[in-house]
Order: C-alpha cells, then structure tokens, then sequence
C-alpha cells in the first residue's frame, strides 16, 4: 500500500502526463494508495455506493443485422394488392345486386367480375405467404397496421432487424429478449419470432429480432456482431459505472474506497456492458463505495508511488 500526502502532491499530479508510459506492475494482484483529504480532493476524487442489480444469464450468440428492403417491398406490393381487392370484391357485389331481368348486367359480366374479384383475394394471399416465408411467424402474426409501422420505422432508421444464431438453437426457445454488443456498450431487441432462413455454419434455424428506438441507426445491414440471448434465470450482482473503469493492461479496474484515505485497486472480473455502465457479478459487493470521479488521476498517483525510489 502506497502513501501520498500533500507535500508530495505535485508528485502525483505530474504522473498525468505519462499515463499512457506507466507499465510494469502486476496486472492480477490487487494494488492500491492511501491518500490524504487534501490530496484526494485536488485529484478530483469522488466516489458512489454500489447498488444491487440483477442480469439475467446470457447465452452467446451470433448477429447479423438484416436488409429491410425486401420485406417493405413485399409490404407495398401486399398493401396495392389489398386495394385491388377490395374494389373488385365491391364491383362483383355491385354486379350480383345487377344481374337481374332488368338489372343491366349480364350473367356472364357477373361472372367475370365475380371471377376478378377471387383472382384478386388469391393474389392477396400469394403475397402474404410470401412474407410468412422469407420472414417467419413473428412478422407473420403482425396485423397490417402493425406492419406499416415497422416498415416505416425501418425507412426512419428508428428500427432494425437482426437475424440472431446459436450453435445447435441453444437457447433459442422461449427467448424473448437478446442484447447485441456495439462499440463499448450494446442495444436490447425483442424476439419476434422463428427465422425461416437457417445458419448453416452453426446449424441453427434462427431469431428475428427487432431493436427500436435511437440505437437502431447503429445497425447497418450487413453488419455482423456477438450477441446474448437473455435466459429467465437472472444473476444478482452490481453495477459499476463506465467512470469508475480504468483500463491497465488490456484489464479493466476500478478503486474501492476502503477506508477514509484508502483506495484499493481491484479486477473487474467478466464484465457486462449495460446502458449505464457495466454489470458484475462477482468481486464488487453493495455498498461499498467506488471512484467515479479522477479515476485516471487516482491511478497515475499510485503508479507514481510504485515506482523504485519514491
């Protein structure tokens, strides 16, 4: 355990500057510094208590984020072909109502408009199938009302949908939820329903899976992510804030206050991106208080202190 008081301050502050050079120290053991009331608050230093969280066990999964325009294309022509047959179903009716003695309308025109308006319903359900097939259930069970907004949410960039494996289906059944990791953090989808294309590398039949909402945009078609299918059986844990991580050796850590003037250094073991920072499961507990404020400048000080002959 280091000690950094105020008279050694400037000490400190200057390991700022070299950050990025610091290198050496053992990147699994626990480490840490004590620092006075003065020193910590002209580093800047605050800290927060931890809150329990939950997260649900994940299963590893593979993502690939689907292009829209097949299916709002096959939207448009079902809603044109709805619209022819609603008129030829009138005009049959119309010509029924008129095929009377008298009525103007022959039994043969009859027939013919009777027979237009059949061709048209029949037509209305090629098209559909044809979405059932390339789309699956989920988007099948959709009413069109609901359609036309996932088409048009799709053209916004305000959804996205993502075709999702596993290796042999697991946990593909009763799925309802699965996180897709972007950059440093991820974006949460619902499960709509079976995909009809299979994943032949992995043997799996597939999700679609729907994200709505801003991070959409982030979805470009074609682009290929890891992913987690949420399972029913949640983990408890905490979870850290992204200003509490410091990355040191391609590990991340974060201080815990142990003590007025104490700050031990520790490993965040497997951590879990979540929108406000990242779920643990393991090696933080709740309440304890971690440093969400001059991490960097916490970490610099230590490493200073470290060094042979300080």
């Amino acid at each position: 355990m280091r000690v950094i008081d105020g008279r050694r301050g400037l000490l400190a502050l200057g390991a700022l500057a070299s950050l990025l050079m610091i290198g050496g120290a053992d990147p699994v053991a626990a480490a840490g510094i004590r620092l006075d009331a003065r020193m910590q608050q002209r580093l800047g230093i605050a800290t927060a208590p931890l809150a329990s969280a939950s997260h649900a066990a994940e299963i590893d999964a593979f993502a690939k984020v689907l292009d829209p325009a097949p299916l709002a294309q096959g939207i448009s022509d079902l809603a044109t072909a709805r619209a022819a047959s609603a008129a030829s179903r009138a005009e049959a009716a119309r010509a029924r109502a008129l095929n009377t003695p008298g009525g103007g309308v022959s039994a043969k025109d009859a027939e013919t408009a009777i027979a237009q308006a059949r061709a048209d319903e029949l037509k209305v359900r090629s098209l559909r199938q044809q979405i059932d097939l390339q789309w699956g259930p989920g988007i099948a069970a959709m009413p069109p009302a609901r359609l036309d907004r996932l088409v048009a949410a799709l053209s916004r960039g305000t959804a996205a949908l993502v075709h999702v494996d596993t290796h042999n289906n697991d946990g593909q059944a009763g799925a309802r939820f699965v996180r897709i990791d972007i950059g440093d953090g991820s974006v949460r989808g619902r499960v709509l329903g079976a995909a009809r294309a299979a994943e032949p590398r992995l043997q799996s039949s597939g999700l679609i899976v729907e994200v709505d909402g801003s991070p959409a945009i982030l979805l470009s078609v074609g682009l290929t992510q890891s992913a987690h299918i949420e399972s029913s059986t949640p983990r408890s844990g905490v979870v850290l804030p992204r200003s509490a991580i410091v990355r040191f050796l391609a590990s991340p850590w974060a201080y815990v206050q142990t003590g007025p003037t104490v700050f031990e250094r520790r490993l965040v073991p497997n951590p879990i991106p979540e929108e406000d920072g990242f779920f643990v499961s393991g090696g933080f507990s709740r309440g304890e208080r971690v440093v969400v404020q001059g991490t960097a400048a916490l970490f610099a000080a230590e490493q200073t202190a470290s060094r042979p002959g300080r």
